[in-house]
């Protein structure tokens, strides 16, 4: 249905009084933030339902900002005893004119403007409040840790709201059913092709684009074999029991930057029945990976050693993609050999996510032909959930045509769009928080 045009012109105002604010914040010597209102700009003219809260939020902090700025600048006025009355009522003008732009937006010509996936609007929003939250306080601790910074001073605080921004799009994407397979895939893709990409660019380039400027292996099951090695440095473990605690399983599915690949391998192939030695494998390889530091570290071996371990660990993800993988339609490196995926599996029954089956089952099998880590068995559809192998990655969801299965909160009857929505904007808010700040 065409537009009229008014409610073309609806984004106007908005648009308008977010390019003044820019102006006003490159004077300031703020140019990321120039940057940012330039950007809501521009998206004041798309269609999404969530961009109309964000404006609605965005526009009154920026009159708000205006009045600051009108009480700092008539101070210096009238210390300096000079004129100051022209100064505050166009500055106070220009606050009234950003506060009145929110006005046309609050219209039902602007909510049948603003209607482009409005089921996901409240997700959007929140994995937007809650990436930049996390990320300004990060900017507020420590804005070493983020590479803008550290390149070109002053623009940090991009790297604050760009992946906000980004979080509501990719949030926006995994709501919807119909691309959310997809869109889990390539977004887990480019996070990886990032963190590594930055580990690339700072051996051969700039030791800038590494955390810390000192190598650490990037293979997950180090994250738990380190700690043992070197008597200390939990951060990086800390870190994933939060995200794990957080997100349940997820992390193996959407945030681990390494098994991404085994997935993308396993895409491509048919899927088959879990051979019954792979899930026996991985407690095996768990016990290895946390029993070999701690014997290497009593031996007093090299690093050298100890770095070899962990490679070889790492070397494994290759050979079971190549060989296991795409044959099985099996993340086979994620359900055999995987330490620190056998971890997430068990402290993510902690967090209160999980699928399950809330209406009729015709045992079609839709949904174990969807799934890439053999959760799905009619044994387990009888019981009403997948099996432990279970990593939240919701391609079962949109495979069942009966709409059977949906996201539940653990110990509870709640379910359904509301509880996955909540889930979907926890999961893209973490994928954006490190997509900003994690590296080697």
């Amino acid at each position: 249905m065409s537009m009229t045009a008014s409610a073309r012109l609806c984004p106007l105002p908005a648009a308008l009084a977010l390019l003044l604010a820019g102006a006003h914040f490159w004077r300031a010597g703020l140019p990321a933030l120039t940057l940012g209102c330039i950007l809501l700009a521009l998206l004041a003219w798309t269609r999404g339902a969530w961009v109309r809260r964000v404006l609605l939020l965005v526009l009154p902090l920026l009159a708000a900002r205006w009045i600051w700025t009108t009480s700092q600048f008539v101070q210096v006025r009238q210390f300096m005893d000079q004129p100051w009355h022209r100064l505050a009522a166009i500055l106070l003008g220009v606050a009234l004119f950003t506060a009145l732009a929110a006005l046309p937006l609050l219209s039902e010509r602007a909510r049948a403007r603003y209607a482009r996936r409005e089921s996901s609007a409240g997700a959007q929003l929140a994995a937007l409040g809650l990436t930049t939250g996390i990320l300004a306080a990060a900017w507020a601790l420590a804005p070493g840790l983020f590479v803008l910074e550290r390149f070109a001073p002053g623009w940090g605080l991009a790297q604050v709201f760009l992946p906000g921004l980004w979080a509501a799009w990719v949030a926006g994407r995994l709501s919807d059913r119909h691309t959310a397979v997809a869109a889990r895939l390539w977004t887990w893709r480019l996070f990886s092709l990032i963190f590594f990409g930055q580990l690339l660019l700072g051996l051969t380039l700039d030791g800038r684009f590494l955390l810390s400027g000192n190598l650490h292996l990037p293979v997950p099951g180090v994250i738990l074999a380190a700690p043992l090695y070197r008597g200390g440095g939990y951060f990086m473990l800390i870190l994933f029991g939060v995200a794990v605690l957080l997100a349940g399983a997820a992390w193996c599915s959407q945030l681990c930057y390494f098994g991404v690949w085994d997935a993308g391998t396993a895409a491509r192939g048919r899927v088959r029945p879990v051979p019954a030695w792979l899930p026996r494998l991985r407690p095996v390889v768990l016990a290895l990976t946390l029993l070999t530091p701690v014997l290497l570290r009593l031996a007093g071996a090299p690093l050298g050693v100890a770095l070899a371990c962990g490679l070889l660990l790492g070397l494994l993800l290759p050979c079971c993609a190549g060989l296991f993988s795409r044959k099985l339609g099996l993340g086979t490196y994620c359900l055999g050999v995987c330490p620190l995926g056998l971890v997430a599996s068990g402290l993510g029954r902690l967090s209160p996510w999980r699928v399950r089956r809330t209406g009729a089952c015709n045992r079609c099998g839709a949904c174990a032909r969807a799934c890439r880590y053999g959760a799905m068995t009619p044994e387990r559809l009888d019981q009403e959930a997948p099996g432990s192998a279970c990593t939240l990655c919701r391609d079962c969801l949109p495979a069942c045509r009966r709409n059977a299965l949906s996201l539940g909160l653990y110990g509870t009857k709640r379910h359904g769009p509301a509880v996955e929505n909540s889930f979907i904007a926890l999961l893209a808010s973490l994928h954006a928080v490190f997509l900003a700040l994690a590296r080697v």
